[in-house]
């Protein structure tokens, strides 16, 4: 199954935390004048994978409806939410799970396709099946600890997204066969499942006739159209502060942009130390530990929330020089990016040339 699509092509199919927020005065306001009178704002939130999700629709009418946008986000649910024991990817992480026979459209599918994508553009920095790492090091729970050598290496074991190392995929008929082929191969797709799901709600809106949207799910965004008011959206990007858990941000810098999938992956605020160092939650597959570098958050931009979710999280794994060049060698994917990073005490960004004409002051 996979290496019959380029990267970008399998992109087209359709963690940490994200630090993007949507300005509510620009974009909840509700007032008409003469010259809009006939679109009107919608909304739908509510509740789902383990947060939050808000849809903004501007249109003459609402095509859709709350129980089919939480439809779609439980399905969703049913196969990629490691915290639901009866979900497909909770029973392939189990030690018994042998093999299962799904549909080349299935979501799962579709996760394995996406990941290999990344996984090569990577050179296998962005990997999903780095779950035993993640767990062995507990960050953000309560066992959180900094596991012995032994133990990281003994798990490293275990690491590695190639299919037909730990996993097969096979083609059969119209349908491919999913095997695992060591136990303790274990995969979490937390990293892009969120981005994708993003997607996927962006595209069902748009096949029931609406352009003007915005969709946010636990800090994901994807963008399309104008929001009320004929202006393209605001969006503002927090400055990082190491612990702040309240819901309030200082805002870094602020974009008005459209047609586009944001996501941003940091690491200042899921983190823990001990005997004086510091270790956030961002690992290197490769040696199962974090890298040390500056970058402090990572924001991507592209046409695609499930590559801008997993470029942010292998972003903030290599660290901001190497992030410069991927972007700088892969011009063809068509990513923008927005970085903050730690310089003598302070704060540094870089911001693709592209989107300094977006720019916009923050209480503008």
């Amino acid at each position: 199954m996979f290496g019959l699509m380029s990267p970008p092509e399998q992109m087209s199919f359709r963690n940490s935390f994200f630090i993007l927020i949507v300005f509510s005065t620009a974009i909840f306001s509700c007032g008409r004048n003469s010259l809009e009178s006939e679109l009107q704002l919608f909304k739908i939130s509510g509740a789902a994978q383990g947060t939050t999700y808000t849809i903004q629709v501007v249109d003459s009418s609402l095509n859709v409806s709350k129980f089919q946008i939480d439809s779609l986000l439980f399905a969703f649910d049913e196969k990629l939410s490691t915290y639901k024991t009866s979900s497909l990817i909770s029973r392939f992480n189990q030690v018994s799970f042998k093999d299962t026979l799904l549909t080349k459209e299935d979501v799962f599918i579709q996760m394995l396709n996406l990941s290999d994508s990344v996984f090569r553009l990577s050179d296998g920095y962005f990997d999903p099946s780095i779950k035993p790492i993640i767990d062995l090091w507990g960050i953000g729970t309560i066992d959180q600890n900094v596991p012995k050598q032994a133990s990281i290496d003994s798990v490293l074991s275990y690491v590695g997204f190639q299919n037909g190392l730990h996993f097969t995929t096979l083609i059969r008929n119209d349908h491919i066969l999913v095997e695992k082929k060591t136990s303790g191969f274990k995969l979490d797709f937390n990293a892009i499942a969120q981005g994708y799901s993003v997607d996927l709600l962006v595209d069902f809106l748009q096949l029931h006739g609406h352009n003007n949207v915005y969709v946010e799910l636990g800090g994901e965004i994807k963008l399309s159209g104008l929001k009320k008011g004929n202006k393209e959206w605001r969006i503002g990007i927090e400055a990082p502060v190491e612990n702040n858990t309240t819901d309030i941000q200082s805002i870094q810098n602020v974009f008005s942009i459209t047609d586009c999938a944001i996501a941003t992956s940091g690491n200042y605020r899921k983190y823990f130390e001990e005997d004086g160092q510091l270790y956030a939650h961002t690992m290197n597959p490769r040696t199962g530990t974090q890298n040390r570098h500056t970058l402090l958050s990572a924001t991507v931009l592209s046409s695609s929330c499930a590559l801008s979710d997993a470029l942010a999280t292998y972003f903030m794994v290599v660290g901001l020089d190497a992030t410069k060049s991927f972007v700088e060698s892969n011009k063809g994917l068509g990513i923008e990016i927005y970085l903050i990073y730690s310089e003598d005490g302070k704060f540094g960004s870089y911001c693709s040339p592209s989107l300094l004409n977006t720019q916009q002051a923050p209480n503008s």
